[in-house]
């Protein structure tokens, strides 16, 4: 069934890569581009990772009916879905972070359409896993643009059907009652250079959707950003203060840039992020940071790369403020410091004491954001 489903509107076929396929990735730079977006971030790990499963698809004999009973049950907000007549059948599409993943839960009437999801966080990792797969001689059952995602589909060696997905960065406006999210199912051609892909996402028809259906989260990527110092939205923990550049809203989930001041004596606890890679650049003061058992010692001018899956810390240990820009990527930890830190008053103030109410609230969104708190470590 599935098969014949795959031949009449994919092709599939056409999408698995041949030996000249794999000569045109190599020609249209792709080999090129996995080096650097996927160096091993832990000597003798694989290249690239997955950030997890994020979404399931599952069987439901009623999609309608199934999805309200996680919208009774769970809470969940139904967020679209499709007609029996739709070409791949009745559809039922859920998430309880709608601002965040376009969906959660797919619910689909016709069995052959199960499967698990993983992210990635970039459009070069989703070439490397496609490649991998395809080295390993297991068949690709779909390859397509879905407008929120780009994905490939194949089976595991039970016959269990996965997807391996980048997140385009378009959320669809969410409105009560109204069905937004269809399947789209339109062919994808990973032999092509990235931005031929990213025109295929289509920004104006996501912008005319929001403009419909009520606010939307739309990234611009070709929008510029100009953010006058001491201008953009700042948050002080117990021990920094971070002040947001661009997040993940408006680089499609790529990336997450902020400027960090920590005062004399101040850093946060030790912890681990178990979803994204940091990078500090300092420019002002110095700082003691630990990263596993090993204690480095930076100053003005000095750059750390931190790799997710370490746990590290670091500390004001000078006698005057320290500041320095962290890139994280992908995106995503901004969501962090919007919950668990507090509003800056005035951009002068200083960060806050570890209160019981606040090391609460850390430890409430630690877990909803891949972040670990370790015991203390620097003196």
């Amino acid at each position: 069934m599935i098969q014949q489903t795959i031949d009449v509107h994919f092709n599939p076929s056409d999408e698995i890569i041949s030996q000249d396929l794999k000569q045109t990735m190599h020609r249209a730079g792709v080999a090129d581009e996995l080096q650097p977006a996927c160096k091993p971030p832990i000597e003798g790990t694989i290249g690239c990772r997955n950030t997890g499963i994020h979404h399931v698809g599952l069987r439901a004999t009623n999609p309608a009916a199934s999805a309200e009973f996680y919208r009774d049950i769970l809470g969940m907000e139904i967020v679209g879905g499709s007609a029996p007549d739709h070409p791949i059948g009745a559809t039922a599409f859920l998430s309880s972070r709608p601002d965040q993943e376009s969906h959660e839960i797919a619910l689909f009437a016709n069995p052959a359409f199960a499967h698990v999801a993983f992210k990635v966080s970039s459009l070069a990792e989703l070439r490397f896993f496609y490649s991998r797969v395809v080295q390993r001689n297991i068949p690709i059952k779909f390859l397509v643009n879905h407008g929120v995602s780009f994905a490939f589909y194949f089976d595991d060696p039970d016959g269990n059907m996965i997807e391996v997905y980048w997140p385009t960065g378009v959320l669809h406006g969410r409105q009560p009652h109204v069905e937004l999210l269809r399947p789209e199912m339109e062919p994808l051609d990973l032999s092509r250079p990235d931005q031929v892909l990213l025109e295929r996402i289509k920004p104006p028809q996501a912008r005319a959707s929001a403009a419909a259906n009520g606010p939307a989260v739309v990234v611009e990527r070709n929008r510029h950003k100009y953010v006058p110092a001491g201008t953009g939205p700042a948050y002080c923990g117990p021990g920094d203060r971070i002040t947001f550049l661009i997040t993940g809203a408006e680089t499609g989930g790529a990336f997450f840039m902020a400027e960090v001041s920590v005062p004399p004596g101040g850093g946060p606890p030790p912890h681990v992020h178990h979803r994204e890679d940091e990078a500090f650049h300092l420019i002002e003061g110095t700082l003691t940071i630990q990263v596993g058992e090993q204690i480095l010692n930076a100053s003005a001018g000095d750059f750390v790369y931190l790799p997710r899956g370490i746990g590290h810390s670091f500390k004001n240990t000078g006698d005057v403020n320290a500041k320095f820009i962290v890139v994280v990527t992908p995106a995503g930890l901004e969501k962090f410091f919007e919950e668990a830190f507090y509003p800056a008053v005035d951009y002068s103030s200083a960060p806050p004491l570890a209160t019981e109410a606040l090391v609460a609230r850390l430890l409430a969104a630690a877990p909803k954001h891949g972040l670990e708190l370790l015991p203390p470590a620097l003196q």
